[in-house]
């Protein structure tokens, strides 16, 4: 593999992973993450000194934007999901404090 087609399967695992934020596939969005931290340890294998390679740095540097920029939107997609599950989270454990205080009485 070379170091362009590296980076350029993390992308690609990047733009799924924010199809899958902008769908809510939240199970689907943790694997691809998995998934992209791999294909990012692949690039450091393949690319060990990427400020060298001048022929493909622009290539390596529009792919680098584009995985930042989706990131961003992962991130902000994510956090309304973590308010979500917070507020799911309260609320449950509210619950359970009740049936405990009513249920001792």
């Amino acid at each position: 593999m070379t170091a362009l087609h590296a980076y350029e399967v993390a992308l690609q695992i990047t733009e799924r992973m924010l199809t899958c934020a902008r769908a809510a596939h939240w199970d689907e969005l943790v694997a691809l993450e998995k998934a992209r931290g791999d294909a990012m340890d692949d690039i450091g294998r393949c690319d060990p000194d990427p400020g060298r390679d001048l022929t493909t740095r622009a290539r390596k540097r529009t792919i680098l934007t584009r995985m930042i920029v989706c990131d961003e939107e992962v991130a902000a997609l994510t956090q309304d999901w973590m308010a979500e599950l917070r507020q799911i989270l309260t609320s449950a454990d509210t619950r359970q404090k009740l049936d405990r205080t009513y249920r001792s009485g």
